[in-house]
């Protein structure tokens, strides 16, 4: 297979045209980012790209207490001086955000403790994880203060989307935000970020191996219209590129920084042109999502976001070879679509040790009863989709990756490829139980769904899935070529 260079996520226009957004029609949205700088000295043209946009009022500078350095600097006083240099008449308001026991999360609290902090400020500026990112974004679009962020670590790809995952009654929720006004990537911070979150980062990526058939699959069964290839190709054709440069991950080799940075920037953009998270966020995301509930609900620390997402890519694509070597479509037209109250309880059940309040299973099945009354109307064409069932088979095969070549691919950055490896370890019957009850928490057609519906997805379902997984990644000793089909 001959592969496809990526774009580079710095040409917003030539992006813009890879997408169709030049096209009046376009159901897609727009992009919100005024510029987007990626250079091993990108950040010394943070003055000027704040001064481009910030309104009159002082700079809020919003960070955490987590240590960052860019070479021998400390990073948050350099970027803290750069901010200075804007005008020197201005001041620079610096929001430190302190974990609790269970961690740092954006959810109300945080976001309000910003909002008072940025008060009166004409520009926000995130310095930190995706999780002060998101707070940020959240806290400057309520003041309504231009927002520019300064990327980390090559980890997620919440810097260049306008998205944010908030703790909602305990459930993790992707709501819509805001667009950074600019985002500035300096290789020379990202090489010098701790290896844990580049390795991470890795993992993110690998949601682009699996999340796109469950967008695909949504579609195929008459349950997202949405789905574009357009979009999907902004990220999936770095797949190669993924693979070639994750070795590289945690290095200063600004070839393989450069190529994460512009595979997760690109990430991004995908999400905000879609409109949803469906490009590279799928059945993978919601066990991490899971795992990370699990974690606040008990006080426990969490796994980084990207570490978790890519173990457990790892285990959905396995799921995924397993279901479509053996799934018969014509099993739903007999199948009987199961009872909203059976439902309900069963998503209580699921949620009760984690919150006995039932808060946390009332907001699950506030999102999963919309997936199901669509399912019921959606059933109306499953003859349509038996007879198509090759043709759609074969184009969710495109979309994965074999699970030989994630297992290398992390393995290779040096990134967590079992439950077991990942830091803090997550016990195999929270794993078992996140990737079995993953889809209860959103209202979007994926994997599991599909094979709940068919009467095939069970615990032990899952379990094997980790089984096979693990087993896969014991054996991945060096990246496999060829992980796009």
């Amino acid at each position: 297979m001959t592969a496809v260079r990526h774009l580079d996520p710095t040409d917003l226009d030539a992006v813009r045209r890879a997408v169709g957004l030049n096209d009046p029609s376009s159901p897609l949205g727009g992009i919100g980012i005024r510029r987007i700088v990626i250079g091993p000295d990108a950040l010394d043209e943070l003055p000027q790209l704040v001064g481009g946009v910030r309104q009159p009022g002082s700079i809020a500078l919003v960070v955490d207490d987590t240590p960052m350095r860019r070479g021998p600097d400390d990073l948050k006083a350099l970027v803290a001086a750069c901010l200075a240099a804007v005008d020197p008449d201005i001041g620079i308001n610096v929001v430190r955000l302190r974990a609790g026991h269970g961690g740092l999360h954006a959810d109300a609290a945080a976001i309000a403790e910003v909002v008072a902090g940025a008060a009166g400020a004409g520009c926000v500026v995130a310095l930190g994880s995706g999780t002060i990112c998101d707070i940020a974004k959240e806290a400057s679009r309520a003041i309504g203060a231009p927002f520019v962020v300064v990327q980390t670590a090559n980890s997620v790809n919440a810097f260049s989307d306008d998205m944010a995952v908030l703790l909602i009654n305990g459930v993790k929720r992707t709501m819509p935000s805001r667009w950074p006004d600019v985002l500035v990537i300096d290789l020379t911070v990202l090489a010098d970020a701790p290896a844990a979150l580049n390795r991470a980062g890795v993992g993110e990526l690998a949601a682009m191996f699996t999340a796109p058939a469950d967008w695909r699959l949504a579609e195929a069964f008459g349950m997202d219209p949405s789905w574009d290839r357009r979009v999907v190709d902004l990220f999936r054709n770095g797949a190669t590129a993924l693979l070639d440069a994750a070795p590289g991950a945690t290095s200063d080799n600004v070839v393989a920084q450069r190529t994460l940075a512009e595979l997760m920037t690109l990430s991004g953009l995908a999400l905000g042109i879609a409109g949803k998270t469906s490009p590279i966020s799928g059945t993978e995301h919601t066990v991490s999502h899971l795992l990370d509930m699990a974690a606040a609900g008990s006080g426990r620390p969490a796994g980084l976001h990207g570490a978790q997402v890519g173990v457990a890519a790892l285990a959905v694509a396995v799921a995924w070879e397993r279901l479509l070597a053996t799934f018969d479509p014509r099993v739903l037209l007999s199948a009987r679509p199961p009872a909203p109250a059976a439902m309900h309880e069963r998503i209580v059940a699921a949620f009760r040790a984690l919150d006995p309040s039932g808060a946390m299973a009332e907001e699950c099945w506030s999102e999963y009863r919309q997936k199901l009354d669509h399912w019921n109307a959606a059933r109306a064409g499953l003859p349509a989709v038996v007879e198509r069932w090759p043709e759609i088979r074969a184009d969710l095969a495109s979309l994965l990756g074999r699970p030989a070549a994630i297992a290398g691919a992390l393995r290779s950055a040096g990134a967590s490829a079992t439950f077991a490896e990942i830091d803090p370890a997550v016990a195999r019957g929270d794993a078992e139980w996140a990737l079995f009850n993953g889809h209860l928490i959103r209202n979007r057609f994926m994997l599991a769904d599909l094979a709940w519906f068919a009467g095939e997805w069970t615990a032990d379902a899952a379990a094997a899935a980790i089984d096979e997984a693990a087993a896969v990644a014991l054996a991945a000793a060096r990246p496999v070529s060829g992980a796009a089909s």
